[in-house]
């Protein structure tokens, strides 16, 4: 027969270490998914930088190069849009204001409204510009991070 003062004793207490992993696990969730979420278009807000910074230091056949332009956009023509002679002139300085995910529906003024399949294949990049608003904004193409106008 058992001891009654072994039956009548209190319960050895629970062991603290399933619940002190799973709080761990919890908080590491957490700070992966902050950490994801803050620097989820690095690598595109680091091209678009990088483009930035050669324009302002004048650089303008690296800031092309940069751009990685299609055979139709000739250097003549990336002068147009870049060069000194632009309506906000050369870049003194630069803000990288947000960035947006590229919409998956475009509406076109005074016809229908296209819906693309999947995901967007880039993002865009808004930047104030010498403080100018409205902030330029640039189309960047996460796969090889080549730069354009937004299409829309």
């Amino acid at each position: 027969m058992a001891d009654l003062h072994s039956l009548f004793a209190a319960p050895p207490p629970p062991n603290p270490w399933p619940r002190r992993l799973l709080v761990a696990a919890l908080i590491v969730a957490v700070v992966a998914g902050v950490l994801y979420w803050q620097f989820r278009y690095y690598a595109e807000i680091k091209q678009v930088e990088r483009f930035m910074e050669a324009l302002q230091a004048g650089d303008y056949p690296k800031a092309y190069q940069l751009w990685k332009p299609t055979p139709a956009y000739t250097y003549d023509r990336f002068l147009e849009d870049w060069g000194e002679t632009t309506p906000l002139g050369r870049v003194r300085s630069y803000e990288i204001v947000g960035v947006e995910k590229g919409p998956s529906e475009i509406a076109v003024r005074g016809g229908p409204t296209l819906r693309m399949e999947g995901a967007s294949s880039g993002v865009v990049v808004r930047v104030r510009i010498n403080g100018v608003d409205p902030p330029v904004r640039l189309w960047v193409e996460s796969k090889d991070k080549s730069l354009s106008f937004p299409p829309f």
